[in-house]
């Protein structure tokens, strides 16, 4: 995988951007790059998102946790080899086609006896 930081120059001066390109050896689970927020503090968030979302960990990270998927959260969504779940029992709030899904394993609901057609007087 790789990881492109590319970084404005505010005060111009006549010099361009800053890019940092950082390519991981390989496409495993462990993938790992070093932490830019040592140079940049601003990195931070950046880099959590980018750990939340494709898995890649950063070394010398300050606080290295999920920034958008909730904690119970096994996977990274954004991976190529991210495989959809078919059920959603996790999702805190299933809707739409996810809700559809999620239906499917939940026990069927029991048959009306006519109770709920009573009304108080």
């Amino acid at each position: 995988m790789a990881l492109k930081f590319a970084t404005a120059n505010p005060s111009g001066g006549g010099h361009g951007p800053l890019v940092v390109r950082l390519r991981t050896s390989d496409r495993a689970e462990g993938a790992r790059l070093p932490s830019l927020t040592p140079v940049w503090r601003s990195a931070e968030f950046q880099e959590r998102e980018i750990y939340d979302l494709y898995g890649i960990r950063f070394t010398g990270h300050p606080d290295l946790r999920r920034i958008l998927m909730w904690d119970e959260f096994e996977d990274f969504p954004m991976r190529k080899d991210y495989v959809e779940p078919d059920d959603y029992e996790y999702e805190p709030t299933p809707h739409d086609d996810v809700l559809e899904k999620a239906k499917q394993h939940y026990a069927p609901r029991p048959a009306q006896d006519g109770a709920e057609a009573i009304t108080a007087e």
